[in-house]
């Protein structure tokens, strides 16, 4: 049962091919019918115990069991998209030409289609502030240009639907 009946585009979808966003919503949508039908409602209760085998009961078993395996896959898929350590993986570039030759050829070979690349600016440069600026000008980051430093960011692009 890795079918899925998709009302939008009046034709069953691959559940592997679907963005893990709409597994979780095709998800809670099964399990809204499953409440509506009265089929499984000891499904979620921990202290469930079978009932006598017969014809129903082995569809409820085998329903039971699909609901666990599509539970299992959905978990798999959330932590396959979940972030591991610090997102930054360049720090202190100095903020002069080299430096910033260095980030253009690093931005220039990144691999688009998968990773995103963020620049930002590190530790302010008190030497290049206007009469009046201090760091509380710059609550959202102060800009490249008032840096001492450059660090950059790169993060893994999320899968589309």
């Amino acid at each position: 049962m890795t079918q899925y009946y998709s009302n939008t585009k009046e034709d069953y979808v691959n559940i592997n091919d679907m963005h893990h966003q709409h597994v979780w919503y095709a998800f809670k949508k099964l399990c809204d019918r499953l409440e509506e039908l009265g089929i499984c409602e000891h499904l979620w209760e921990d202290d469930y115990k079978p009932l006598k085998r017969d014809a129903n009961s082995k569809m409820v078993f085998k329903l039971e069991n699909e609901v666990s395996r599509l539970k299992e896959q959905i978990n798999r898929m959330y932590k396959d998209q979940k972030h591991i350590g610090h997102r930054y993986v360049f720090s202190n570039i100095p903020n002069t030409e080299e430096g910033r030759q260095t980030v253009h050829k690093l931005k220039k070979w990144l691999n688009k289609d998968t990773y995103n690349m963020r620049v930002r600016g590190q530790y302010l440069d008190k030497t290049k502030l206007s009469e009046g600026e201090s760091w509380r000008t710059y609550d959202d980051g102060q800009p490249l240009s008032k840096s001492k430093c450059i660090r950059l960011y790169i993060d893994k692009k999320k899968e589309s639907a």
